[in-house]
């Protein structure tokens, strides 16, 4: 079954070549009891080597079971090793990290044999080498007889055809070796056994058949000759493979051997994890916040759709450099730059309000060019309020609720002869000197905040603020201020203080303060401007209407031409809101679900409209969340740069812990590859082994943070209530983490696995030698 034919094997040593083996020429028949002597050095080990496989000879052929090896490869050598040869070694090479029976299982486990059958195979032979009560111990819990026999039972196991044995009973007493060697002996009768030794007299007694070699060469064979058995069979290696999940089971049976080691090498390698975790749970933290405000405190600020919007964000790289080529370049101050001009058509607004789920928003604001004028009077003479040194704007009262205090007043005033009008406040309870002079009240700080509730403005019409001028220009009509003011006072709509206002502590929005109206009043002031006499000649002229005055003349010089003449007609519509186009359109969402809404039916709207027609809104609360957002996100980048840092260190620094590992567990590299173990088996075990590693530092470092979390998110609240909660981990992350860990060790861990997987197995075997 076995035959060795002009078998040389040479080595190299000190860069010459030298001969172990000297065309070797032996064959080998079943049921035979082989043993091999000599004095040390003679190649017996070295036969036994390339019998089994361990190692290959330079020439000559290996022919088993009519099969030439010549043309075997590493995977048929691992898969020969595996399931035709066991071996019994004289140190008896057992893993010490697993259990007996485990011992005896690997080499069917490489086999791919199932664990029922594997556990079922194990147990037998276990009984039959006489250890049935020591299955589940240590092999450290044995005594050497009891050890070798666990080396027995590990080479029947698989049920192979050829048993190698060298020096099987080397380091046993002489009782012992008896027991051990009758055990073999019964072994031969159905199995090839081939033993190598030094003893004469154990070989006289027990083997059949004696090879005496000296100096790499046969010198006697016993064998008087050879059977003459055909065989018609050729041999065919069953490949071997070491799944996953058993090399994952060695990893972590190492590992638990060595537990403090490895809890010490995965915190190492969870600080790293511990400091990104921590980044990333303050930036998840801090946007979960943001849209908290968003949500929340910023749901009230409306969506702003206006006639000039401007948009925010990087510059245009692709635009031009501006170039000097000797002209001026005139603009319009009047109109933004770079402003796109939304067409807030009367189509559009219908669409707005037919589209609009009205349990989405609180209400809708239209604010147009409108010439707002208000009058004061004061001890009988009457003023015109410069409107344009003071804030007068335009509010709601959810809005007012939601992001103001009152100070004085009541928001709840609801006084039919009049309009209200709201005092806001800036964040340092401060208002512009103006507005207190609007209501001629000093500005020596004596003011208090009720001083202000029941004052009052007034808003005069249009008629009787203006008037025809009796004269004409070029036979152009225009209208000049009423020199008598009191009939416009007197007759106008009244404006009454009804609360003064502060913006609450907590806002991170707020609007400038001054003098605020409701919607009501806009709308009157319109259609004021379009039933009016100056509204309805400005309708109908392509010329301003009103008198320009320069700055302190009360009349106008002789043959001054006040009039612009030939102005494009949107333009001179806009002019006193009489082409009834809003400037803009806020609406005001209940919620952070409905401003979703609003904001899908705008842009349905716009992919609808033809190009040039569409609509840009700004989304002012999302705006601050975004923008909050993006610098934590920047924050947040760099600080997990830093984190990462430490990260790839201590990834260094396990991979390092494997290589040790490597050396550590050299000789159980050897026995893995003498039961069949291919290279990629081995590489399999100390990748897994990394695996496992960082799949703890991953766990570890997570749990960690999850314990910080605690004492930071309460120190932080103490500081800064608002700021409650603030670190929060994601599950996202977590995992993400973790798997972050596991590649990072195991790319650190592929250069020592694959030194492992290169060890040559004979050189393995003798590591501890």
């Amino acid at each position: 079954m076995l035959k060795l034919q002009h078998i040389k094997k040479d080595y190299m040593i000190a860069g010459k070549p030298f001969t172990a083996l000297h065309d070797i020429n032996l064959t080998f028949d079943r049921s035979e009891f082989v043993a091999i002597l000599g004095p040390s050095g003679c190649g017996k080990t070295t036969l036994l080597n390339l019998i089994g496989g361990l190692d290959q000879y330079t020439s000559g052929d290996l022919v088993i079971e009519n099969k030439s090896t010549k043309r075997f490869d590493d995977r048929d050598w691992d898969a020969y090793r595996n399931n035709k040869v066991g071996f019994i070694f004289q140190n008896y090479n057992l893993i010490n990290h697993i259990s007996i029976i485990e011992n005896v299982e690997l080499g069917m486990t490489l086999a791919g044999k199932s664990l029922e059958e594997r556990r079922k195979k194990a147990e037998e032979v276990l009984i039959r080498v006489g250890l049935k009560d020591q299955m589940y111990k240590r092999s450290a819990q044995l005594s050497g007889g009891q050890k070798q026999r666990v080396a027995i039972a590990r080479a029947l196991a698989n049920d192979p055809e050829i048993i190698l044995a060298d020096e099987p009973t080397g380091a046993l007493d002489s009782v012992t070796s008896v027991q051990i060697l009758e055990l073999i002996q019964a072994i031969s009768k159905e199995k090839l056994v081939i033993m190598v030794t030094h003893n004469q007299d154990l070989a006289d007694t027990y083997a059949t058949r004696t090879i005496r070699l000296l100096d790499g060469n046969v010198v006697s064979d016993t064998k008087v000759q050879s059977k003459e058995i055909k065989e018609d069979t050729i041999y065919t290696p069953k490949k071997t493979s070491m799944s996953y999940l058993q090399a994952i089971k060695l990893s972590f049976n190492n590992l638990r051997t060595k537990l403090a080691r490895t809890l010490i090498t995965a915190f190492a390698g969870s600080i790293g994890i511990i400091g990104v975790l921590l980044v990333l749970g303050v930036g998840n933290g801090f946007n979960k916040t943001v849209s908290d405000l968003e949500r929340g405190a910023l749901v009230s600020i409306p969506i702003m759709i206006n006639q000039y919007s401007v948009t925010f964000g990087p510059p245009d790289f692709n635009a031009p450099e501006p170039v000097s080529d000797g002209f001026i370049k005139p603009y319009d101050s009047s109109v933004p730059q770079q402003a796109y001009l939304n067409n807030l058509s009367p189509e559009f607004i219908a669409y707005l309000e037919a589209n609009l789920n009205p349990e989405d928003y609180t209400t809708i604001e239209y604010e147009y060019a409108i010439q707002t004028l208000l009058l004061q009077e004061q001890n009988g003479l009457y003023r015109t309020v410069d409107k344009g040194a003071i804030t007068f704007g335009q509010t709601n009262k959810p809005f007012l609720n939601e992001y103001f205090d009152v100070m004085a007043g009541s928001l709840t005033v609801n006084d039919p002869n009049v309009y209200e009008i709201f005092i806001l406040l800036n964040d340092e309870y401060g208002v512009d000197k103006r507005v207190l002079e609007a209501f001629n009240l000093p500005i020596d700080g004596s003011v208090e905040y009720t001083d202000l509730i029941g004052k009052t403005l007034v808003s005069p019409y249009y008629n009787d603020y203006y008037v025809a001028d009796s004269t004409t220009i070029a036979g152009k009509t225009i209208f000049d201020e009423n020199p008598d003011l009191s009939v416009a006072f007197n007759n106008g709509m009244v404006l009454k203080v009804s609360a003064v206002l502060a913006p609450k502590a907590e806002n991170v929005f707020t609007i400038d303060d001054g003098v605020y109206h409701l919607d009501d009043f806009n709308q009157v002031l319109l259609s004021n401007a379009l039933t009016s006499d100056i509204g309805i000649a400005q309708q109908n002229s392509n010329y301003y209407v009103i008198e320009f005055k320069a700055q302190g003349q009360s009349t106008r010089p002789a043959g001054a031409n006040f009039f612009v003449a030939d102005l494009e007609r949107p333009l001179i519509e806009s002019f006193l809101g009489v082409d009834q186009k809003p400037v803009s359109i806020s609406i005001y969402p209940v919620s952070y679900e409905s401003k979703e809404g609003i904001i899908d039916v705008i842009d349905a709207y716009n992919k609808a409209a033809a190009e040039g027609d569409q609509i840009i809104y700004l989304d002012l609360a999302e705006t601050i969340g975004s923008a909050l957002g993006s610098v934590v996100n920047m924050i947040s980048i760099v600080l997990v740069i830093f984190a990462g840092i430490s990260l790839v260190v201590s990834s260094i620094m396990i991979g390092i812990i494997t290589y040790v590992s490597v050396i550590e567990r050299t000789q159980e590299i050897g026995v893995l590859r003498a039961l069949g173990a291919r290279k990629k088996d081995v590489k399999r075990v100390f990748n897994s082994e990394t695996f496992l590693i960082g799949l703890t530092a991953g766990i570890l470092g997570s749990v960690i943070t999850y314990i910080l979390s605690f004492p930071i998110n309460i120190i932080v609240e103490n500081l800064n209530a608002q700021m409650a909660n603030i670190m929060q981990l994601s599950w996202v992350h977590v995992l993400s983490m973790i798997a972050v860990s596991i590649s990072l060790t195991f790319i650190a861990g592929l250069f020592p696995a694959s030194l492992a997987a290169k060890k040559n197995p004979v050189e393995a075997l003798r590591a501890n030698d």
